[in-house]
C-alpha cells in the first residue's frame, strides 16, 4: 500500500485519476467524466447499432417490412440488454455481484451465451416456417446472374425490333388488299352482303397460356360440340394436306373449325384406312344454329423478352388483332410446278393472314389468370417451344432451368437487356402513360411481363366494350373450386347444353389441375407488382376484375410497429 504520495503532476484532461492515501479509497471529484457520460453513451450506442444493422443490409434493403418487424426490434432488444450492464454507473462485474447478492449463482457469460443459442435457434424455426426467407438465397444468385452479361444470341435483331403499330398497318394493308380481290370475286357470284351477315361467334378473350386450351376443352367435352379459332392452322385433322375450313362459308378470313365437321371434308382427298378411322374420331358436331361457337383470339401484346416498343399496342391496333389470324390455304405457285397426273404428289401450303368482320361477333368470354402464375406459365411455354430444337437451344435451355431460380434468370435477362432502354430511352408519354412509370419497375420481378399483362387485360376490356356484346368473365382458378358449377354458367352463356353418354349419365370433365407457385415471389414482390399493374390499367373495371390477386402493403401495421420501437 502506497503512502505519503505526492500528487503528481499531469495535464488537464488527465485529473481524473484517483489517489489513494493511508489505505483509505477515495476517488478524487469527476465533475467532466460526469458531464461527458451520456455523450459516450449515446455514441456507444449508435456504434453498436451500427454494426448490429450491417449484418442485415442486405435482407433490409429489399425487405423493409421485415426489417420494422423483425430485425430493427430485435437490434434494439439486443442494445437495450447491453445498457442495462452500464445504466447507474455498473459494468458487467457490479451485475454479478448483485446477481450473488440475490443468490442468483450462475455464471453470467454460460447465460448469455444459452439465452443466445435459444434466440438463434428460434430464429431459425421461424425461417424455416415462413416462406418468404426461402427466396433469399436464389434473389442473391439472380442478382449476381444478373450482373452477367447475356449471351449475345439472346438478343432481338435490330429488324425485329419494329413498332409494332407500324407493323399492323403494313400488315392490315396487304390483307386488304386481298379482301378486295376476294369481294370482286364474290360479286361475280351474286353475293354482295357478305360483310353485313351476322354470326354466333363468341370470342374468348385470353392473355397467352392463361388456360385458352383447357377451357375448350372444357366445352367440347361438356357439350360434345367443335369450338373455333382464330388461327387456322391449329385446326385438328389427320390428314396434314387438309386446308383450313371456316366456320361460315361467307367469311373465308375466319373463324376456322379446330374439328372440322364432315360435311368439310370433300375436298378431293380420299382418306382411307386407320386415317379416316382416325379423323372420324377428331370430328365433333358443330353446335345448334341457336347457340354461339366458342372460338380463340390472343389479340394483341404476345410477345415475349422484347421492348416497349413491340408491345404498347393502341386501342385500334388491339382491336383489329382480335378479329385476325392466320390460315392454311394452296401455294399456287409452288402447286403449279407439280405433275397434275400424279395425284400422289404433295401439295404445299402456306400460312396467311386474314381478319374477319367484327359484325360475326355474338358475345365474348373474358379470361382472366393469377397474374404471378401466368407469367410463369408463360416462361414454361418458351422452354417447351425451345425444347423442340434442342441442338439449337440447348444454350438457352441450360441457362433457364425448369425452376424458380430459371424462372428469375429469365426475368432478370429481360432486365438486362431492355432496362437502360425502358428508363432513360423510352418515351412512355408518348403512350398515355407519366414519365415516372418507370420508378414503379423497382421490387418487380419481371416487370416487363406484368406490364404486357395489365396493358393487355385493360385493352381487352376496351375491345368487349367497342363490340358491344354481352361478356361473361371467368377465373382461370374458379376451376379448381368448383368445376361442374362453373361448366354449367359457361355452357349457358354460350346456350349450350350438357352432353350425356349412352346411360344418360353427364359425360366426365376433363380433369383439372392447378400448380402452386407461391414460393417463385416474396410477398413483397407481389405488393410492387399489384401497385405496378394499377399504374398500367388506368382502368376502374380492371382494378375491380384483378382485385382478388393484388396483395397490399400494410402500412397502418409498419406505423403501430414504429411506434412500439420508439
Amino acid at each position: 500500500m502506497l503512502t505519503n504520495t505526492t500528487p503528481i503532476k499531469m495535464p488537464s484532461y488527465r485529473r481524473i485519476i484517483t489517489t489513494r492515501s493511508g489505505g483509505n479509497d477515495s476517488p478524487q471529484p469527476q465533475q467532466p467524466i460526469q458531464q461527458c457520460k451520456p455523450i459516450i453513451m449515446l455514441v456507444s450506442f449508435l456504434l453498436y447499432l451500427n454494426f448490429a444493422l450491417l449484418g442485415h443490409l442486405t435482407i433490409t434493403d429489399r425487405h423493409p417490412q421485415r426489417y420494422f418487424r423483425e430485425v430493427l426490434p430485435s437490434v434494439l432488444v439486443g442494445v437495450g440488454r447491453s445498457e442495462n450492464y452500464s445504466a447507474g454507473g455498473n459494468n458487467k462485474g457490479d451485475v454479478i455481484e448483485e446477481q450473488r447478492q440475490g443468490n442468483n449463482n450462475y455464471d453470467l457469460d454460460e447465460h448469455l451465451n444459452d439465452e443466445h443459442q435459444s434466440q438463434q435457434q428460434q430464429e431459425e424455426e421461424k425461417e424455416e416456417q415462413n416462406r418468404e426467407w426461402r427466396l433469399e438465397d436464389q434473389i442473391a444468385i439472380g442478382k449476381r446472374e444478373q450482373q452477367k452479361k447475356v449471351p449475345s444470341s439472346f438478343y432481338r435483331s435490330d429488324k425485329s425490333m419494329v413498332d409494332v403499330n407500324e407493323w399492323w398497318k403494313t400488315m392490315e394493308q396487304k390483307i386488304q388488299l386481298r379482301q378486295n380481290k376476294q369481294k370482286k370475286e364474290q360479286q361475280n357470284d351474286g353475293d354482295n352482303e357478305t360483310t353485313m351477315k351476322k354470326g354466333k361467334i363468341a370470342l374468348i378473350m385470353s392473355y397467352p397460356n392463361s388456360g385458352t386450351s383447357y377451357t375448350s376443352k372444357l366445352v367440347r367435352q361438356a357439350s360434345g360440340t367443335t369450338t373455333a379459332t382464330n388461327y387456322g392452322m391449329e385446326g385438328l385433322i389427320s390428314t396434314t394436306d387438309h386446308k383450313s375450313v371456316p366456320v361460315y362459308d361467307y367469311s373465308l378470313d375466319g373463324p376456322y373449325y379446330l374439328h372440322p365437321p364432315t360435311k368439310s371434308m370433300d375436298d378431293g382427298v380420299e382418306i382411307e384406312g386407320e386415317d379416316k378411322q382416325q379423323t372420324k374420331r377428331e370430328v365433333l358436331p358443330i353446335p345448334p344454329p341457336t347457340a354461339s361457337i366458342l372460338t380463340k383470339t390472343h389479340c394483341g401484346i404476345r410477345c415475349t423478352h422484347c421492348p416497349p416498343i413491340m408491345y404498347l399496342e393502341s386501342e385500334e391496333t388491339f382491336f383489329q388483332r382480335c378479329l385476325s389470324g392466320a390460315r392454311k390455304v394452296p401455294d399456287k405457285s409452288k402447286n403449279s410446278k407439280l405433275d397434275n397426273n400424279n395425284k400422289n404428289e404433295k401439295q404445299y401450303y402456306k400460312k396467311e393472314f386474314v381478319t374477319y368482320s367484327p359484325n360475326l361477333i355474338h358475345s365474348a368470354v373474358h379470361l382472366i389468370r393469377n397474374p404471378f402464375d401466368n407469367a410463369i406459365s408463360r416462361f414454361h411455354h418458351e422452354l417447351k417451344e425451345h425444347a423442340k430444337n434442342p441442338t439449337k437451344y440447348q444454350s438457352w435451355m441450360d441457362r433457364y432451368p425448369r425452376n424458380s431460380l430459371g424462372f428469375r434468370k429469365w426475368c432478370n435477362d429481360e432486365n438486362t437487356m431492355y432496362g437502360a432502354y425502358e428508363r432513360k430511352h423510352f418515351n412512355w408519354t408518348e403512350y398515355g402513360y407519366s414519365s415516372d412509370i418507370t420508378k414503379y419497375f423497382d421490387g418487380v420481378s419481371c416487370h416487363a411481363e406484368m406490364v404486357r399483362y395489365a396493358l393487355w387485360h385493360a385493352l381487352a376490356i376496351r375491345t368487349a366494350e367497342r363490340l358491344d356484346v354481352p361478356v361473361m368473365y371467368v377465373y382461370y382458378e374458379d376451376y379448381a373450386n368448383d368445376l361442374e358449377g362453373e361448366t354449367n354458367k359457361l355452357l349457358s352463356f354460350l346456350n349450350l347444353t350438357r352432353s350425356v353418354d349412352g346411360e344418360g349419365n353427364q359425360v366426365k370433365l376433363p380433369e383439372f389441375r392447378q400448380s402452386d407457385y407461391a414460393d417463385y415471389f416474396t410477398l413483397e414482390e407481389r405488393a410492387a407488382t399489384s401497385e405496378l399493374i394499377r399504374r398500367v390499367l388506368k382502368n376502374d373495371k380492371g382494378i375491380e376484375l384483378l382485385d382478388r390477386y393484388f396483395t397490399e402493403w400494410n402500412f397502418q401495421k409498419l406505423v403501430n410497429q414504429t411506434q412500439d420501437i420508439v
